[in-house]
């Protein structure tokens, strides 16, 4: 990822309740694409293209934090995209979205209805079971083109 941005945030609802909210968001954005998902692992990976920006990856995990959960959020800019001078307030702005967002299916203002989903990531166009929420997904787009995510 090019340009990285990470905010991480502590929230008072269960860790499940906080992962079911994110993939609600990711299922519900108009311009996402879920590459990697996790249930028990509460582990996200999206690529998302908006009209004016280049594409981001964004890599989304929750743990358990005391009574609560934290929410941990990364964004970044895809880099086989032409590098631009603004990709890292994009992501900033994206990072900053998306949490609202989040933050507002957890306190009932915003509605993001969740479908089911199994673990899996993609290798092309095929979903590949994801059995080790440990070991990061080796996620291949376009071809020939190996993305590995992690921090």
């Amino acid at each position: 990822m090019r340009s990285p941005r990470q905010e991480s945030v502590t929230l008072k609802q269960s860790p499940d309740a906080v992962f079911e909210a994110v993939l609600g968001v990711a299922q519900n954005a108009k311009n996402v694409r879920i590459l990697a998902v996790h249930n028990e692992g509460r582990k996200l990976v999206l690529r998302e293209k908006a009209k004016m920006s280049n594409a981001k990856f964004q890599q989304i995990w929750v743990e358990e934090q005391g009574g609560g959960a934290q929410l941990n959020i990364v964004v970044g800019t895809d880099p086989r995209t032409q590098k631009a001078l603004l990709d890292g307030k994009a992501n900033e702005k994206s990072l900053k979205k998306y949490v609202e967002t989040v933050q507002g299916v957890l306190g009932g203002s915003v509605s993001a209805p969740v479908t089911p989903v199994s673990n899996h990531y993609l290798a092309k166009k095929t979903e590949v079971p994801w059995e080790d929420p440990e070991q990061d997904p080796q996620i291949e787009l376009d071809g020939n083109i190996l993305a590995i995510y992690g921090l």
